[in-house]
């Protein structure tokens, strides 16, 4: 049957049955577009955020790295102090240890300089105290590092004290 056929009620009620169908349709249209778009959201989230953990895991295994290898330079640097000549050989393990550290440093890793600075007990850890200027670091016995501006390993150290 066509649509010449129909009487005019028919097909009022014919354009009626298909504006129903259309807003139907529409609507479908609408939610798949809308879903569509949040899942696109919560992918472009996933990404960012695996991203930041892939970030984390790389400076948390850089650190991880750095406080081991600082046990190597403080053992060169034990090697050096304890050698009683200025040899060939003395010199190349401080060129290592040179080496090392620059290295070590050009990835993040910093000392912390403690000599003669006020005593600052998230830097320091203070192991002995002798008579000198009240809270300034004298001597440095072993030293600190941070990295990436976290503290690694506080720098132990003698604090001045009173005189009484």
């Amino acid at each position: 049957m066509s649509y010449e056929e129909l009487s005019r009620e028919e097909l009022v009620e014919a354009l009626k049955q298909f504006e129903k169908e259309l807003e139907k349709a529409e609507e479908e249209r609408d939610q798949k577009e809308d879903l569509a778009k949040k899942v696109k959201a919560d992918f472009e989230n996933y990404k960012k955020k695996e991203e930041e953990r892939k970030e984390e895991w790389e400076v948390q295994a850089q650190q991880e790295l750095a406080e081991e290898l600082i046990e190597v330079l403080d053992n060169l640097e034990r090697a050096i102090l304890s050698a009683q000549e200025d040899s060939t050989v003395v010199q190349g393990v401080k060129m290592v240890s040179d080496q090392l550290y620059e290295t070590l440093e050009n990835r993040g890793l910093e000392r912390i300089d403690a000599e003669g600075e006020e005593f600052d007990p998230t830097l320091h850890k203070a192991v002995d105290t002798e008579e000198g200027k009240h809270n300034q670091v004298l001597r440095q016995k072993r030293k600190g590092y941070m990295f990436d501006e976290q503290i690694l390993r506080e720098a132990e150290v003698v604090v001045g004290k009173k005189e009484e």
